[in-house]
């Protein structure tokens, strides 16, 4: 393993690299794998055409929980897993990471499960057009979008997804990103909304309280998202730190009244969501 952070990373207890993650990667996972359980049924009539799993911030595959000597799977491995037990399985696990090294230990680990993964070299937005490329647009396929920040939640990854006639997509909204950075983000010198939400300084008006303007620009971007033909399940689901402290929220974008029905059943609770910031 090369030189690393070690707030950030350490040797996993098979050799290879994990990364250092909060307790709350357990009930992302939960969600995320009940999510990927409950889609089976669906997901087995669509075997002949093709049924993909697709993460581009896979990570290494592994992780360790930050002050404990517990180990736990990263989304693909844990979502190849939890398939296996539905009535449907994935066809292809397609990954995805900019770190090199990460996606090297992914792919080891998946293979040493006998999983059809195809790793795709690069970042989220040179990697998920040629993932699309490589399935068939009448499968279904469902995608987790679960990197560190909004701007590499960029909207491009969106409009490539959209473009799969059958595709489930949970993505991870970064509510602690939105809510420290909003303000320097808007700034000119900064790009991060402009990847996530495209146009958005002729839509939104900077001269508004804080509260305002980050609900104005969620509004914008779920807004955009909706017009790609991805409708939004009406729960978000809300992930806490350990301090209760507001991290990030699940978002289930999907075309099928199936998937929203599910999604209201593995998650939390059926209801809007709300933007008090």
């Amino acid at each position: 393993m090369a030189q690393r952070d070690p707030e950030q990373y350490t040797p996993g207890d098979d050799g290879l690299i994990v990364e250092k993650v909060g307790s709350w990667a357990v009930e992302k996972l939960k969600l995320v794998t009940d999510y990927v359980y409950a889609s089976g049924g669906a997901r087995k009539k669509y075997l002949g055409t093709g049924a993909a799993y697709i993460d581009p911030f896979c990570g290494s595959g592994r992780a360790k929980i930050r002050g404990t000597t517990t180990f736990i799977d990263g989304s693909p491995v844990a979502s190849f897993k939890r398939a296996l037990q539905s009535p449907g399985r994935f066809t292809s696990i397609n990954i995805s990471d900019g770190d090199q090294e990460l996606l090297a230990a992914a792919t080891k680990r998946l293979t040493a499960l006998r999983a059809p993964v195809q790793p795709v070299s690069g970042p989220a937005s040179e990697a998920i057009p040629k993932i699309i490329q490589s399935l068939d647009k009448n499968g279904l396929h469902l995608a987790l979008l679960d990197p560190y920040n909004l701007g590499a939640l960029s909207f491009d990854l969106f409009e490539g997804l959209a473009r799969l006639k059958h595709i489930d997509v949970i993505a991870h909204v970064s509510v602690s990103d939105l809510q420290r950075n909003a303000a320097r983000y808007a700034d000119e010198d900064y790009d991060q909304f402009d990847k996530f939400a495209p146009d958005w300084r002729t839509k939104v008006s900077t001269d508004m309280t804080k509260a305002a303007f980050r609900a104005a620009i969620l509004k914008y971007w779920s807004t955009k998202v909706t017009a790609l033909g991805l409708p939004q399940a009406k729960h978000w689901e809300l992930i806490r730190g350990d301090q209760g402290q507001r991290l990030y929220w699940l978002i289930l974008l999907a075309r099928h009244d199936l998937a929203h029905g599910l999604w209201a059943k593995v998650s939390s609770a059926a209801k809007s969501p709300t933007f008090d910031f």
